[in-house]
């Protein structure tokens, strides 16, 4: 999407078997992110799943409160995707 930029999925390895059974020793009440297995109150605390990249928060329009995460590496990088996310 925005540029190019994605986030490849760091999961361990031997399928997705092996990440669901790993998944379900995680203790978390609250919400689990998929990509780091960190448990946090809401999707949008997630980290990124690379440590060099920066989490963008970008608000939706249509509900106030609301944004989507989007994780890119450099700042100028989340201004671009911020730009051009106005755009849509």
């Amino acid at each position: 999407m925005f540029g190019g930029h994605h986030q490849q999925q760091q999961r361990p390895a031997g399928g997705m078997g092996q990440w669901q059974a790993h998944s379900e020793t995680v203790p978390c009440s609250s919400y689990l992110c998929p990509d780091t297995l960190v448990c946090v109150s809401q999707p949008s605390d997630c980290p990124c799943p690379d440590v060099q990249d920066i989490k963008c928060l970008i608000a939706d329009g249509q509900d106030k409160g609301a944004s989507t995460v989007v994780c890119v590496r450099g700042q100028e990088e989340c201004a671009d995707v911020q730009r051009k996310s106005r755009k849509i």
